[in-house]
């Protein structure tokens, strides 16, 4: 019990409401931790009807620690603001600011405390009004002890439910955060991967990253770990995650700082941070040298970036990574002082006459999309579609006809088998290397042979 306490103690009330109104002073103080007490805070211009609640109340079994009081509305304010009450006990009619001020004061500023009105007005706007506030009970005056222990029990026992709730929802949400970064990074990673076959997965990266506008296009860039400093290599040594981590750090941080994208992990490569540009595309590249410049001061070393050119997202964000890829193998020609590496269009049509050189090379190897694609690090649709604008035939009519324009080469030398010659030219099947040379020249290899000898 608290009572004898405080009759022994004699509380200076006068200090407690005395000038200015707002400084609190602290009436009840039981034993214990403070951190482990709740407080309370009772809310009277009438001195008696304060001393009622203070003795009426077992603060103690309830849990609360400290009790303050206020004389009207507007000290109230201030000693929430000051000690955080989770009970506060409240008159409706006092001077200045009045109960129903404080409520709707309440409600929007200290909305986890739980109130409850004493009031000598059954009326029932001000009931209303207080129901509507967040009140828990309107006790009617004069104060009923029972009612009131009642009231302070429910008003400290919903307190700790939303409290533990809180906590609960809190951790999840640590939890959540610390789990959303690999979300991201699996999310875009299948994006890349399979850029038509994740409709969910856009409308959420489009509600998530909503302040980069319609998001229409994009460009990619890649930071790669192939090629880092020996120093770099020994501070992290088999810390793989954490240099990822602290990379990835620096990226966003000056993303988010100029509203332009954002960067991952990309987990189908072992050494790339991809990043994606949806906002000032044509400033992409000054953002990776503001971020290479900000990883030296932090680091003491600068990476090789990668960048692409403009595409459409979401259905060419495949591409727009392959290029940031093609990019990076620039290095290999010549090295750049500031280690970035940007494709131009105009390289773009480069690669295609690679790709042309690459087949007549090549020719008598198995040479699909698929190959030609993680050759030269542009997707199948691109290489197929870009390489018919450039030549006017698609690859796989263009490698064709570099194997019979071979074949015919080699069925002129009589020491030649004619299966020799369909193997040599990329056909291990001879009826199939039969059929497409007639489809071809309208006569089979062996008819063609004897017609050069005629």
């Amino acid at each position: 019990m608290i009572l004898q306490p405080l009759v022994e103690k004699k509380f200076n009330h006068d200090r407690a409401i005395s000038s200015p109104p707002y400084e609190s002073s602290v009436l009840i103080e039981t034993d214990g931790d403070r951190s482990q007490g709740l407080k309370a805070l009772i809310i009277d211009d009438e001195r008696h009807v304060r001393q009622a609640v203070q003795l009426l109340v077992e603060w103690e079994r309830h849990g609360i620690r400290d009790v303050f009081e206020a004389t009207d509305g507007e000290s109230a304010i201030l000693m929430i603001r000051e000690h955080h009450p989770e009970v506060i006990i409240t008159d409706m009619m006092m001077p200045g600011v009045d109960g129903t001020e404080l409520l709707s004061w309440i409600q929007e500023h200290a909305p986890c405390s739980k109130t409850i009105v004493i009031s000598g007005y059954n009326d029932f706007r001000l009931v209303r009004h207080s129901m509507k506030t967040g009140g828990l009970d309107y006790l009617l005056k004069p104060i009923n002890e029972s009612e009131i222990q009642t009231a302070v029990k429910r008003a400290v026992l919903l307190w700790k439910q939303e409290a533990d709730s809180r906590k609960l929802q809190c951790s999840i949400n640590i939890e959540v955060n610390q789990l959303k970064p690999i979300c991201w990074e699996k999310l875009f990673t299948q994006l890349i991967q399979h850029p038509d076959d994740n409709h969910k997965q856009i409308s959420e990266i489009k509600r998530e990253f909503s302040s980069f506008g319609d998001m229409a296009s994009c460009r990619c860039s890649i930071l790669s770990l192939t090629t880092i400093d020996e120093r770099i290599q020994h501070e992290f040594g088999k810390h793989h995650d954490l240099l990822f981590f602290a990379l990835t750090n620096v990226c966003n941080e000056i993303l988010r700082k100029s509203m332009s994208g954002f960067a991952f992990r990309y987990w189908s490569s072992e050494d790339e941070i991809v990043l994606l540009h949806w906002n000032k595309l044509d400033h992409a590249e000054k953002i990776i040298e503001e971020i290479n410049h900000s990883l030296f001061k932090s680091l003491g070393a600068r990476f090789d970036f990668g960048i692409g050119t403009e595409k459409k997202f979401h259905h060419e964000v495949q591409q727009a990574y392959l290029e940031a890829k093609a990019a990076l193998h620039q290095r290999n020609v010549q090295k750049a002082n500031d280690r970035i590496y940007v494709l131009e269009s105009a390289q773009d049509s480069n690669v295609m006459t690679d790709i042309q050189k690459y087949i007549q090379t090549h020719y008598f190897n198995e040479l699909s999309l698929m190959h030609l694609s993680n050759t030269f690090h542009f997707s199948r649709e691109h290489i197929s579609r870009r390489f018919k604008q450039d030549f006017g035939v698609n690859v796989s009519d263009y490698l064709e006809q570099i194997r019979i324009a071979k074949a015919k080469q080699f069925l002129s030398s009589p020491c030649l088998k004619i299966s020799q010659i369909a193997e040599m030219v990329g056909y291990p099947d001879m009826k199939y290397f039969t059929k497409v040379f007639k489809k071809t020249t309208g006569n089979s290899p062996q008819h063609y042979r004897n017609a050069l000898k005629s």
